[in-house]
């Protein structure tokens, strides 16, 4: 399987909110950036991930491996799913590898 970063965010505002001045003078986005690749088996957190943001895609790494279907998902048999962190959270596209797409290949 293979997760691409394809959107990141920060809420500024939402932080200002609800964090402590303290906390808020070292905030700083996610680690990750868009356009970050990692491959992985089904059930293995990739090397280099947050393991926060793997927690909560894990569950449709495997839902896509197992060739769960979205109806009108593009690519085929993919998914987007993101990170909950409310303040800097990150989207990613779980999608099969070619090889796994296609076992005539």
């Amino acid at each position: 399987m293979r997760l691409t970063a394809v959107k990141k965010d920060v809420d500024r505002k939402l932080a200002e909110r609800f964090m402590t001045p303290e906390r808020l003078a070292s905030f700083r986005g996610c680690g990750h950036e868009v356009g970050d690749e990692f491959v992985c088996e089904p059930v293995a957190q990739p090397e280099g991930m947050c393991p926060w943001a793997w927690a909560d895609v894990e569950s449709f790494v495997r839902i896509a491996a197992f060739e769960g279907r979205l109806d009108g998902a593009t690519p085929p048999n993919s998914w987007v799913r993101w990170c909950t962190d409310a303040f800097r959270p990150v989207s990613f596209l779980i999608e099969p590898l070619e090889e796994e797409a296609d076992p005539e290949a």
